[in-house]
């Protein structure tokens, strides 16, 4: 399948599901996350098959996560495009 540059949604994996634990001691979280296919289920495309993946984040990286996925939540609940974002087809 040739997929277009200009796109980034195109094969994209979408998280589906995830599990976390933690070390208070080690101070780091870990998350096991599940992905599909963003293109799963549309038209005949037969879409790709991720494998689960275990991740570990340091307790700073994780704080820096959450308040960049905090500020992405409150953007997108206020109706703010992200200008830089390409989410928009290309022919």
């Amino acid at each position: 399948m040739a997929r277009n540059p200009k796109d980034e949604f195109t094969g994209m994996r979408e998280l589906t599901s995830f599990d976390t634990a933690h070390s208070a001691f080690g101070e780091f979280i870990i998350m096991r996350s599940s992905f599909t296919d963003t293109l799963t289920g549309f038209r005949q495309i037969e879409p790709e098959h991720y494998p689960d993946q275990q991740v570990m984040i340091r307790l700073d990286a994780a704080k820096k996560l959450i308040r960049e996925l905090q500020k992405r939540v409150d953007y997108i609940e206020s109706g703010i495009e992200d200008v830089n974002t390409k989410t928009r087809y290309h022919s």
